[in-house]
């Protein structure tokens, strides 16, 4: 085999090598969110007050009248509508440009009553994850 040849064959490995420790290295650190399903719940009233993770899809996304907050309404696995309220000092305005309706997303945050409906207040920026 020609030398030049060697050095092509040696090249591509080098490549794929690269490109599979990227993949593995970015697997990795989203693999803690790929979904925690089975720990995911509905809240209901009885989860007032409490710390929950919840699991759907984004059915809308909205930022309040004055553009500060974020409402995202989320359904859960037995098609409950949850809203999620994530308040500016939460980052609403990077969650609203990372996330689309159709999207299947991972919060965690306090369950509240709001205008006599349940919803899920997040607290931090990072209790909030795009599962898919």
């Amino acid at each position: 085999m020609k030398t030049e040849n060697k050095i092509v064959i040696i090249l591509f490995l080098m490549a794929f090598s690269t490109v599979f420790l990227l993949y593995a290295v970015i697997s990795a650190d989203h693999a803690s969110w790929t979904s925690a399903g089975e720990n995911a719940v509905i809240p209901t009233v009885a989860d007032v007050g409490k710390t929950v993770y919840a699991e759907g899809l984004v059915m809308s996304k909205k930022m309040t009248f004055k553009g500060e907050h974020l409402i995202v309404q989320m359904e859960c696995d037995d098609h409950t509508v949850l809203p999620v309220f994530i308040p500016k000092s939460s980052g609403a305005s990077a969650i609203y440009s990372k996330v689309d309706v159709d999207r299947r997303i991972g919060v965690k945050g306090s369950v509240e009553e709001y205008n006599g409906s349940l919803e899920i207040v997040l607290k931090n920026e990072n209790d909030f994850h795009i599962l898919n």
